[in-house]
This record gives C-alpha cells, sequence and structure tokens, in this order.
C-alpha cells in the first residue's frame, strides 16, 4: 500500500510565478507597434477616381507652364534653325514667294519662309518671317497677315509676333521710338523701314500711305510676362524704293478670327481631347503598375511618358486654346 503525502497550501502558495519574485510588481508590458497599428482601408473607388483627377490637372498645369517658360523658347529656336535655312536658299534660288499666291494659282502654305527682318537695335539679328498669324505659325517666327502686302512692296503690310512665349520676339518691338530704323530682306530685295509711332487701342493711327510709299506695321502685345492685356502696334514708314507686288487673295476682313490679333485656334480642339484622353490612359497605367510592379520601377517607366504626353497636351494648348500674341 503506497501512502500519498499532500503539499500543504502554503508550500504551493510560496512557488515564486514566471519572471521571479518580483514579477507581480513589474508594470504591464506595452503592446508592439506592429500589432497595435490599425489595419490599412482601402480609399472608395469615387476618392481614388477623383484624386486620379486632380493629379491629372496639376500635371498638365505643371506642364503648360513649363512649356511657355522653358520649352517654348527652345522650341522656337529649333524653328528658325530650319526656316532660316530654308529662306537662305530660297533667297538664292528667287523662289520664296512675292505674294499669297503661288506660281502655279494655289495659296502659300501656311508657315512657309517669307524673308528675313534684321534689327540690332532692339536685339534682333535675324528673325525668318512665316505666311499666316495663327497660334501655330507665331509660335515659329513673325507671322505676316495674309490680307496685307508683304514687306518691302508698295501699300502696308502687317507683322505679328509674340510677346512672351516661343521666344518672345515681339517683346522687343515694344522698345522701338520713332526714328529707329531696321530692315528687311525678301525674295525681291532688301529695304529699310524708320519708326514713325507706336500706338495702343484708342491711339489715332497714322495716315494711309500715298500712291508709291510703303508702311509696315508690327503687332504684338503688352502687359506682364505671359499675361498679355492688349495689342501694342509700331508703325514704320518704307524709307528705300518699293516694290510692286501682285494682287492680293484675301480681301479685308476674309481671314478667320484666329489670325486676327489676339485670336485664339479652336478649330482642332478634338485632336486635343484625344491627347488629353491619352493623358488620362498613361496616368491610369502608371497607378496600376504601381500597385502591381513597385513604386521605383514605375517612376523609371512612367515618368518619361507622362512628361512626353503632358508637354504633347500643352504645346496643343498653347495651339489652339491661347492668343496667338502670348
Amino acid at each position: 500500500m503506497t501512502i500519498v503525502t499532500e503539499r500543504p497550501d502554503s508550500a504551493a502558495d510560496n512557488v515564486p510565478p514566471p519572471g521571479g519574485v518580483f514579477a507581480e510588481h513589474m508594470p504591464p508590458r506595452k503592446p508592439s507597434p506592429a500589432a497595435s497599428r490599425p489595419a490599412k482601408i482601402a480609399a472608395p473607388a469615387l476618392e481614388r477616381f477623383l484624386s486620379l483627377m486632380l493629379v491629372m490637372v496639376s500635371v498638365t498645369i505643371l506642364a503648360l507652364l513649363a512649356n511657355l517658360v522653358l520649352v517654348s523658347p527652345v522650341q522656337h529656336y529649333a524653328s528658325q534653325n530650319r526656316l532660316y535655312q530654308d529662306i537662305r536658299l530660297a533667297l538664292a534660288e528667287g523662289s520664296a514667294p512675292t505674294g499669297p499666291v503661288n506660281p502655279d494659282g494655289t495659296l502659300v502654305e501656311p508657315g512657309t519662309a517669307l524673308g528675313v527682318l534684321y534689327a540690332p537695335i532692339i536685339g534682333i539679328g535675324h528673325e525668318v518671317m512665316v505666311e499666316g498669324t495663327s497660334a501655330a505659325q507665331t509660335m515659329e517666327g513673325i507671322g505676316h497677315r495674309r490680307d496685307t502686302v508683304l514687306p518691302c512692296q508698295v501699300g502696308t503690310s502687317v507683322l505679328m509676333a509674340r510677346s512672351g512665349a516661343y521666344g518672345g520676339v515681339g517683346q522687343a518691338f515694344t522698345k522701338l521710338v520713332p526714328g529707329d530704323k531696321f530692315s528687311v530682306t525678301v525674295t525681291q530685295g532688301s529695304c529699310t523701314y524708320e519708326v514713325i509711332s507706336a500706338r495702343r487701342p484708342g491711339d489715332q493711327a497714322p495716315s494711309a500711305p500715298a500712291a508709291r510709299e510703303g508702311r509696315l506695321t508690327l503687332t504684338t502685345a503688352s502687359g506682364a510676362p505671359f499675361m498679355p492685356t492688349e495689342v501694342y502696334r509700331v508703325d514704320a514708314k518704307l524709307v528705300t524704293d518699293a516694290f510692286d507686288h501682285p494682287s492680293v487673295a484675301f480681301p479685308t476682313g476674309a481671314l478667320p478670327s484666329s489670325e486676327a490679333a489676339m485670336g485664339t485656334d479652336t478649330s482642332n480642339l478634338f485632336a486635343l481631347v484625344l491627347l488629353l484622353e491619352l493623358l488620362v490612359g498613361v496616368a491610369i497605367g502608371v497607378s496600376w503598375l504601381w500597385r502591381r510592379w513597385g513604386r521605383w520601377q514605375t517612376w523609371i517607366v512612367g515618368a518619361p511618358a507622362i512628361i512626353a504626353v503632358g508637354l504633347l497636351s500643352a504645346t496643343a494648348i498653347n495651339q489652339w486654346l491661347l492668343p496667338n500674341l502670348l
């Protein structure tokens, strides 16, 4: 027979708790940050969509500002280099247009190089003039209004240039004062003009030129940089012999409003909508890659695509929505 002796309760009470005899006097452990961190809650689909749209609007605005201030001078410089090579060859061959109509009876294509303006007194070494005054043409160089004669010819010729973006050549026009002289070279030869007045809206225009006289009106915009408020015109008289001109193909008032001073061209809004849709598509693709691929990989691939499409959209906005003298 086996006899089991039970331990007195007092002995069981004397067993120290886990952690030592002082464990019961120690403060409670704090939960780890991982254990206390709340679970992530996915944003609702509408909020994600609105956030994406705000990002797209911000990217477009930033691209537009960057295009106006930083990219447009480079684009203008490249256009002028190309046009200067074209007009040098055309002047040497005598094939540059002398009017709005080509020898075969077709209209001169807008953007065609016509001649070169030289005005060292205001910092213009040489600037190529092109046919047409819509925003697309003034992005490349000084635009010639198609319902007027060419410079150096009998009658009044009108040239337009931007005041801020794409070289801002028109800003130099505001520095001209009566008595200043500049020259122009076209396929018929070279001529010299002398400034006679500068005017703003409401100022009296000079009298019309006489029978064999020539007149040139340089048109641009005035106001804060990249924020034009009104049209600024400089009138100059021809002080050398004027050349004859062919018949004018466009009567006064026949040109579209996009070729008037401060005009905008809305004829290609559909193409602009397609570009903006492409920008949204690229953004959605980048957002998907961010979730599936990774942050840095997405930046490497997505950033150039967003920048390229954003700059294309900004150029389209400059060409189709903003004034031609900006």
